[in-house]
């Protein structure tokens, strides 16, 4: 029986639930995998708050750097689930490493801007630094792109990584709710909070699961930079019933490929046709898709946050270090990393969907069009739908495919029009 020391920094939904799956699967660890896991020492930030296990039972460290010698035992495995993009939690995991100390962690923050630092010092000291919890929460995406489709070439990856966005448009679309109304129960409810809100509903979440997804898939330097972001502020509920009429979905795409050689990296809402998979991944479900050269398809969709779903993927790293695995953090060595620049998006052609409100009266449809006819941009459809407001009247156009900054320049020139009453709608369709 191999024995495993592990200490664990952070004990909120997932801390909690991790030491709780720990000690309800002692027996199940112990048959299938020969293996004993003690858990040397805990720390977060307070003591007494009522948990879903007995913290009397193991010995307490207010201070997280530490655990990192408990009784003059360093642990084989250091668990950093604090989630600071930087300060306390850098420093426990950088300490970590180079005390030649395994680290597993969930914070996506921290490794899209730190982690090609990290792993770089991590593979000086022979130790693995596995973040499987950090994208998708129970979906098993990084241990699929390290090693069960190690041989395929990754055309693209895309899909849904954050579970706040998607039950928020989910919500409007099922209740016919406002974004505010929907904000608000989702921070009720415990989807967000109010510092969190903004790295979720802005996009920087998924943006910062997209950052590793990029490197693994493409052996890509870890640049946070190269993300293109766009949250989900401006969706109303006029555009996703709009789009619904038209048979899609608006979700929050984060989607990865390489172009000319350059990382395209963007999170964005997008159109979903409404019967594909991932236009019925809801509530909080998080959904991605993975083409590569040998696999038209790699669908994979589950539960992408919560205290148990990403515990087991914390386990699956402690598991993962404690069989010895010869493979690296990354699948591959950071010395192998590429930098690539970044793709110039605006040269990119989709479908676009355009919601104008304007008012109601002759001529405003005619002079609209005549914009699109004069810079040659192909409409696919029309939508005049009358409403409550008896002085204006909300207008639905889909284009064909066209480059974005042809399509931008148009529509700037419309929003200045006289006739034009709120922000113009642009969203890309997905096809």
């Amino acid at each position: 029986m191999k024995n495993i020391n592990l200490c664990i920094a952070g004990l909120g939904n997932v801390g909690s639930a991790l030491v709780d799956l720990i000690e309800k699967n002692t027996e199940l660890v112990n048959f299938k995998a020969d293996l004993n896991i003690n858990i040397l020492g805990l720390s977060a930030k307070n003591k007494n708050k009522k948990r879903i296990f007995d913290v009397s039972k193991y010995k307490w460290f207010q201070n997280p750097l530490d655990l990192l010698s408990v009784d003059g035992l360093a642990p084989d495995i250091l668990v950093e689930l604090i989630g600071y993009e930087k300060d306390i939690s850098y420093e426990l995991v950088k300490s970590a490493i180079k005390n030649k100390i395994n680290v597993v962690t969930g914070n996506k923050a921290m490794l899209a801007k730190y982690g090609q630092e990290l792993f770089k010092i991590a593979e000086e000291n022979k130790v693995l630094l596995l973040f499987e919890a950090a994208v998708a929460g129970g979906i098993p995406v990084i241990k699929t792109l390290k090693n069960i489709i190690f041989s395929n070439k990754i055309k693209k990856i895309s899909g849904i990584l954050n579970g706040t966005t998607n039950y928020i448009l989910t919500t409007m679309e099922l209740e016919n709710k406002s974004f505010g109304d929907v904000l608000n129960d989702a921070k009720q409810k415990g989807f967000t909070s109010d510092h969190e809100s903004e790295l979720d509903i802005g996009g920087y979440d998924a943006a910062h699961k997209l950052t590793l997804l990029t490197s693994l898939a493409y052996s890509a330097q870890i640049d946070f930079n190269l993300n293109q972001i766009e949250g989900i502020y401006n969706i109303t509920i006029e555009d996703i019933n709009f789009v619904k009429k038209l048979g899609y979905k608006i979700k929050l795409i984060s989607e990865c490929s390489l172009i000319e050689n350059k990382i395209y990296a963007s999170t964005k809402p997008k159109l979903i046709p409404i019967n594909s998979p991932m236009a019925n991944a809801n509530g909080a479900l998080n959904a991605i898709n993975i083409e590569t050269d040998h696999l038209e398809s790699l669908y994979l969709e589950g539960e992408g946050a919560g205290g148990p779903p990403t515990a087991s993927s914390v386990f699956s790293d402690i598991l993962e270090i404690s069989s010895k695995s010869l493979t690296k953090s990354l699948g591959f060595s950071y010395s192998k990393l590429i930098k690539f620049e970044k793709f110039n998006s605006s040269n990119l052609e989709s479908k676009y969907f355009l919601r104008v409100r304007v008012k109601d009266q002759p001529g405003v449809l005619s002079k609209i069009t005549s914009y699109f006819n004069d810079n040659n941009i192909s409409i696919e459809k029309i939508l005049q739908i009358p409403d409550n407001d008896s002085k204006s009247m909300p207008i639905v156009i889909t284009t064909h495919k066209i480059k974005s900054s042809e399509l931008l320049s148009s529509v700037k020139k419309i929003a200045d029009l006289e006739f034009i009453l709120d922000k113009i709608s642009l969203i890309p369709i997905e096809y």
